[in-house]
């Protein structure tokens, strides 16, 4: 039985994604596909456009036979930790040979000479990105540079790389199973036909910020239409109105009251630094709005992604200190079941004969399954998701089930 692991967020789900799905079972020969997705927030720090659970449906009916849960804990934390968690998970279900990753370069070799460096860290670049910290610039700009004076041109395009989010997070997937000394193999697969953040649509492809942004108008669901597949347009059809779109303005009354009763306690939460709580108070009480606090916290220091970042960890009460336990226990302390295909039991036999993580499939008995450290990881987003859940309600007047009631996605065509 071979078995390939994928890292996704499918916020929403689309064509693409169907390509990536195909490809990797053409590619490695895979009779399954094991799918960590996010759950109800992402890695860019903002909600995902729908639930967790419509989004495991729209994958289960696109190709994934498995859907698990990556922990919120890490899907809102910085590209390094998000891929450390997720091929962790993977890697500690025993029995999952490859991992493959979308990237916009489509060749692993460049990709795998950065990992080694970042892994390794020569004394020259470690040197060279400390050097230009202090000029001024974000840690992120600092390391690309500092790349590009490591390689000299060893590397073409080494810049263009660098700038596009597939590419890095594929650099953070090489460096996580290089850590672990995972016997999974990695494979990568060229992005189709549109960049991550592009704005730009083809004939059938858009990004899935081009998606979100037709969905957040009026005729959204019509636009939507030819870059996605009919289950997924339908569904998003049955939900516009009544659980979706979600965006980060819709967290903005949380957000104020969370900054006011927090303001002299900021850099106890995750991605909060010294320097970022001070630009808050000098704000505070004149910004409300979600986006126009992580506009105006903007500088070259911070970028957007991590302001965002910050900003949801405070509303979702994860603090500076609650990841650092997890770093020592391999990250995800058991395997939650989302959804999973009608065929795919000979699959989730093969994983629990191979695995010694807990295999959450009844929220009723995890209490019994985990250790307390774990339960606390699982209480995070049971939280989270009451939030979601009261932020859908507000908006829309829907209550959504929560964490202990709406039970894994079983799908069958």
């Amino acid at each position: 039985m071979k078995i390939c692991g994928l890292i996704t967020e499918y916020n929403p789900f689309h064509n693409g994604h169907i390509h990536h799905m195909k490809e990797a079972r053409e590619k490695t020969g895979a009779d399954f596909l094991v799918v960590v997705m996010s759950g109800n927030y992402v890695q860019r720090g903002t909600p995902a456009i729908i639930d967790k659970y419509e989004r495991t449906r729209m994958a289960l009916n696109g190709g994934a036979d498995l859907v698990l849960d990556l922990p919120v804990l890490f899907s809102t934390a910085s590209a390094e930790v998000f891929a450390m968690a997720a091929v962790n998970l993977l890697n500690q279900l025993g029995c999952v040979e490859y991992l493959c990753f979308g990237s916009e370069l489509g060749d692993i070799e460049p990709l795998n000479m950065i990992a080694e460096v970042l892994n390794n860290e020569p004394r020259s670049f470690s040197e060279d990105i400390r050097l230009l910290i202090r000029t001024g610039m974000s840690y992120p700009a600092a390391r690309s540079m500092a790349l590009e004076n490591y390689f000299e041109g060893k590397i073409e395009n080494l810049g263009a790389i660098l700038e596009s989010p597939n590419n890095i997070l594929g650099i953070e997937y090489l460096r996580a199973l290089k850590r672990l000394g995972s016997h999974m193999k990695p494979l990568t697969i060229r992005r189709w036909a549109t960049e991550y953040h592009s704005y730009t649509t083809y004939a059938d492809v858009a990004s899935a910020t081009a998606l979100r942004n037709m969905l957040y108008e009026e005729d959204g669901l019509t636009r939507i239409t030819p870059y996605v597949t009919p289950y997924t347009a339908r569904e998003f059809a049955l939900q516009y109105g009544v659980s979706t779109p979600v965006r980060a303005n819709d967290f903005s009354q949380i957000l104020q009251y969370r900054l006011e009763m927090e303001k002299d306690h900021l850099t106890d939460y995750y991605d909060f630094s010294q320097d970022l709580a001070d630009r808050v108070n000098n704000l505070l009480p004149d910004v409300y709005i979600f986006k126009e606090w992580a506009q105006a916290l903007k500088t070259k220091t911070y970028t957007r992604t991590r302001i965002n970042r910050a900003l949801l960890h405070l509303i979702l009460n994860i603090r500076e200190e609650d990841l650092k336990p997890y770093k020592d226990e391999d990250y995800c302390m058991y395997a939650k079941i989302l959804g999973f295909n009608g065929n795919a039991l000979p699959l989730l036999s093969e994983i629990k004969n191979n695995t010694a993580l807990p295999i959450i499939s009844k929220m009723a008995d995890a209490k019994n399954m985990l250790t307390p450290l774990a339960m606390k990881l699982l209480m995070f987003d049971v939280d989270s998701t009451n939030i979601f859940r009261n932020v859908v309600y507000q908006k829309f007047g829907t209550l959504l089930k929560d964490e202990y009631t709406a039970g894994i996605i079983k799908y069958t065509e």
